[in-house]
């Protein structure tokens, strides 16, 4: 059986643990003073320390919403046996509750609840 896992950016993962086991990684969106990146493509974890550090407000983060979270399991559903996704915890974003609804069209995409902010 064919299993892939994959888990938004908020995961903080280290290249090396994404790539032993072969996690594939979404970007949500970071807000840096108005202005969106795209998290760990456009803007890094340390790009933000460094921005607060200097006085800077925090950054916040939007959520995928439904349609995308739909794109992304139907590419990875067609190609894998299972997919098990890996949410930022559903207290911080409603990250996990789209990827649930656009995971009821897919009947081998799971979606997990991480309750946590970060790895």
């Amino acid at each position: 059986m064919k299993i892939k896992v994959l888990s938004d950016s908020t995961c903080d993962l280290s290249k090396d643990l994404l790539e032993k086991y072969d996690i594939d990684v979404i970007p949500l969106t970071v807000v840096k003073d108005g202005t969106p990146y795209s998290d760990g493509i456009t803007i890094t974890p340390e790009d933000i320390f460094n921005h607060v550090a200097n006085g800077g407000d925090l950054c916040t983060t939007t959520a995928l919403n439904i349609g995308e979270y739909a794109d992304m399991f139907s590419k990875y559903s067609a190609e894998y046996d299972g997919v098990i996704h890996i949410n930022i915890g559903s207290a911080f974003s409603s990250c996990y509750q789209n990827a649930c609804i656009a995971a009821e069209s897919f009947p081998n995409v799971r979606v997990i609840d991480s309750q946590n902010l970060s790895t």
